[in-house]
């Protein structure tokens, strides 16, 4: 193809007597030679884009892998322990469904709140206290992990949308306003606080001691 635009343009050159015309010529081969170049550049350009997401979400998938096996190694749990084969399980549902950043941000959340107003979310309360994956990272708790009841479904709780999370009632609505002043992004849903993240919102409830 080249080295046909080539040949036309030397026959042009060659054959258009006029030099108005020879000179248009040459500003519309200029045109599409430029074009050329913007197309090839725009689609390097995103090809490196994609390859960059693409290496953030294995970074992602990796960093969410290593910190829920160490938690539940930290609980005293082997490599071969049933929880560590259905944690792996589930974490492969989390990337599937691209939660992985989600859940990530979300023990942030929790673990920034621990760290500033010393308070967890309340054990066995809201929708995250039959996953593997939050018990290891300390998002939710149950008093032993062997009880667990019936492991969630990521896919029902993806098709919900909001999900829950309780703290204690007089630690709420601190738990609120230093999500706020953490730069989450907060809203409301039937006059009960949330925090968005990309693909779920958590509604922050709270619980009588």
């Amino acid at each position: 193809m080249k080295k046909l635009r080539l040949v036309c343009g030397y026959f042009a050159e060659k054959t258009l007597k006029r030099p108005f015309l020879r000179f248009l010529y040459r500003i519309i081969y200029i045109e599409h030679i430029n074009f050329n170049m913007a197309k090839n550049f725009n689609m390097a350009k995103k090809k490196n884009q994609n390859r960059k997401q693409a290496l953030a979400k294995k970074k992602a998938v990796e960093s969410l892998r290593f910190q829920v096996h160490y938690g539940l190694k930290m609980m005293g749990r082997t490599d071969d322990d049933l929880f560590q084969k259905l944690a792996e399980t589930e974490i492969n549902f989390i990337e599937e469904l691209d939660l992985t950043q989600d859940i990530l941000n979300l023990n942030s959340f929790v673990e920034g709140v621990k760290r500033d107003l010393g308070t967890k979310p309340t054990p066995e309360k809201g929708d995250f206290y039959t996953s593997v994956t939050a018990i290891a990272l300390g998002i939710a708790s149950i008093p032993t992990l062997d009880n667990m009841q019936t492991p969630m479904s990521w896919q029902e709780q993806i098709n919900k949308k909001i999900l829950s999370i309780y703290y204690p009632e007089t630690y709420r609505n601190a738990v609120v306003d230093w999500a706020k002043a953490n730069g989450y992004n907060t809203s409301t849903y039937f006059g009960r606080p949330i925090v968005k993240f990309k693909r779920i919102y958590v509604v922050i409830e709270r619980i009588r001691e």
